[in-house]
Order: C-alpha cells, then sequence, then structure tokens
C-alpha cells in the first residue's frame, strides 16, 4: 500500500463522484439553463438540484486499519452520544447490554458505508421512508428511511441503524443477509447525510467520545473482547477498592519499617578518645623487657 502511494504523484486525490451524481447534476443545470430563461428563479432552483445531485454523489477512498477485533466507524460524521441502550428489537441482537454512539452525517458527507467488524451479514431490514421528509433532522422522526443491519464476529454482535431522509434513493444496500465482509468494505450508500446509531457490546473498550468528528472505514471506536486484551476492557479489569489499595500501602510501609534496627540493636562506633585512652593505659601495663 504505500509502496503504491510512493509512486503516485497525487496520493492525497482520493475522492470522487458517482457517475449517477454527476449525471444528475448535468440534467438538473441544464434544464435550470433553459427554464431560466424564462425565469431567473428557475435557474436558481435547478443549480441548487445540481449542487444537491453533486453532494449526494460524493466518495471517498478509505483506508481501513489492520486491527484484530476491531471496530470502526460506519460512515462520516459527528459523535453526539455514547449511552447504554438496549438495542431496537428490529436489529434482533442477542448480546445485551450494549453501548450506544450515535453519529449525525452532514448533507455534504461522503455517501459510502463501511462494514464496522470483519464478520458476517445476520440481519438486514429496509424500511422505505415518505417523500415528504427530504432531510432527517432528528433520528426517530417520522417518515424516515430507515435500515437495520447486524453483523456478527465470533460470537459479538455489532448493530447498526440508518436513518435518512424519505424524498429520492436516498439508501443503497449492496449486501445481503449471510454475506461475509472484511473491515472497512463499502456495503451501500447513504447519501446526503443523515443519523447512524451503532450499538456494541457493553464491555467494548471506548476509544471516542462526544463531539469528536469521524472517518467512516477509519476512525477505530473499539476493540471487541478478546482475552489476549483483557487491558482494553473495563469489565475484564480487576479493579481493586480504595479500602484494599490503603491497607496494601499500609502493609509495604510496615514492611520498610521492619528493615530498620531498633536503637537500642544498631551498632554505633566507639568515640576515638575512648579507643586512644585504651591504648596507653595497654602502654602502661606493658612489662619493660618487652
Amino acid at each position: 500500500m504505500s509502496e503504491d502511494l510512493e509512486r503516485k504523484s497525487t496520493p492525497w486525490l482520493t475522492a470522487g463522484f458517482d457517475w449517477e451524481g454527476v449525471a444528475a447534476a448535468l440534467a438538473a443545470l441544464l434544464i435550470g439553463m433553459l427554464l431560466g430563461a424564462l425565469w431567473s428563479v428557475l435557474f436558481w432552483i435547478g443549480f441548487a438540484v445540481m449542487v444537491a445531485a453533486l453532494l449526494s454523489g460524493r466518495w471517498s477512498k478509505r483506508a481501513a486499519p489492520d486491527l484484530a477485533n476491531g471496530i470502526i466507524a460506519p460512515c462520516d460524521g459527528l459523535v453526539v452520544s455514547v449511552s447504554r441502550e438496549d438495542p431496537p428489537s428490529e436489529l434482533r441482537m442477542t448480546e445485551k447490554p450494549t453501548m450506544r454512539i450515535r453519529i449525525s452525517s452532514s448533507p455534504a458527507a461522503t455517501n459510502r458505508l463501511y462494514a464496522p467488524i470483519a464478520g458476517s451479514v445476520e440481519s438486514l431490514i429496509v424500511e422505505p421512508g415518505d417523500r415528504s421528509v427530504p432531510l432527517a433532522m432528528r433520528p426517530e422522526d417520522d417518515g424516515l428511511t430507515v435500515s437495520y443491519l447486524t453483523f456478527e464476529s465470533q460470537d459479538h454482535q455489532v448493530g447498526v441503524r440508518l436513518a435518512s431522509g424519505g424524498l429520492g434513493p436516498r439508501q443503497e444496500i449492496e449486501v445481503e443477509s449471510g454475506d461475509i465482509l472484511r473491515l472497512g468494505r463499502v456495503f451501500g450508500k447513504r447519501r446526503l447525510g443523515g443519523w447512524c446509531d451503532i450499538y456494541v457490546p457493553a464491555n467494548t473498550g471506548q476509544l471516542i467520545w462526544p463531539g469528536q468528528t469521524l472517518v467512516g472505514g477509519e476512525t477505530v471506536l473499539g476493540r471487541l473482547k478478546s482475552s489476549s486484551d483483557p487491558d482494553l476492557f473495563e469489565d475484564v479489569l480487576g479493579v481493586q477498592e480504595p479500602d484494599e489499595i490503603e491497607e496494601e500501602i499500609v502493609d509495604e510501609v510496615e514492611d520498610e519499617d521492619d528493615d530498620y534496627p531498633e536503637p537500642d540493636e544498631a551498632d554505633t562506633p566507639e568515640d576515638p578518645a575512648v579507643m586512644f585512652a585504651r591504648l596507653r593505659e595497654a602502654a602502661k601495663n606493658k612489662p619493660a623487657g618487652d
């Protein structure tokens, strides 16, 4: 991968537009120009439709991290909240409780959706929306186009709920139940932004926070529980109570104190004056013939 980038003169050029979006934008511009000859306001309406068509067709190539048991963001957006919530019944998740990560995407966000984990698609439900609802202002509004997908890997489940406006072909899911996906593979499109709720196991190590900007297909949300990585999960850690920690500290201090002898047991050096007095006394008592 790095060698391929080294050979490119413009490695930063990873974005593009779907041909459907480009075709719709050109058609809107042409119609706007023709109708604008009759009334100038119609030209600007066509111009606005052209911009919306280009935004809906915008995509970007992403490089998924090489991370075992990793969970990545399925789309671009901003983290609105992270909380413990029960998954909706449409996801058919058996693993509870779960942590819900709510993501909001702007209409200018790229349209590709990425597999959050490496595994299989266990469940897929798509609910068409109402054409009278052009934008998803709130994730629970009526008339939205909503898709429910459940991914499974090694007995762990991750659920994704996608919500967008009901006007036009806003969501295209390109996988079916039973398909096997690698981490970060594109599984569909969602045009002109919307909402994404991702439900992960509650013991997943949290690596994101509200207000953080996510890059779909690249930003790591956490890692599924693994025996080789116990330090990443709060539920696996054996957290000691404060009283236990205090008792251990007291025991260590007492052990350190035991290393020091009592004052009456310590060996203190003799006074030099006393030593010289003993030598002089010994010299006086020594016989003269010696």
